[in-house]
């Protein structure tokens, strides 16, 4: 799928690390990777009951290029130049990648 070259967005993509931490175990660290050229769709925000309260949840869907190389799991600067969003789904098809995201 050819995608427009004025709704293209720079996204920034992380792999999550780990690195010893201080105590006992280690904790996951984003490492930064590279970009890629994504086509945004914000997600409305939802407010979901949990366990210890109420919490919003947003997200967003990105469309991409089959060859992009994200991953679940992967940290995403959708938002910002800093890892703000967190990879859970991702869907391939014959001419292009989607990646649904939870801001985090």
């Amino acid at each position: 799928m050819q995608r427009t070259q004025n709704r293209l967005r720079k996204v920034n993509v992380f792999a999550p690390c780990a690195s010893p931490s201080g105590y006992v175990g280690r904790k996951i660290v984003p490492e930064p990777v590279g970009f890629v050229y994504a086509e945004v769709f914000y997600g409305k925000s939802v407010l979901k009951d949990e366990r210890d309260g109420k919490r919003t949840e947003d997200g967003a869907t990105l469309i991409l290029r089959r060859e992009a190389g994200v991953k679940c799991g992967d940290y995403m600067g959708i938002y910002s130049d800093a890892p703000d969003s967190r990879v859970t789904e991702t869907s391939i098809y014959p001419g292009h990648l989607t990646v649904r995201t939870v801001r985090i």
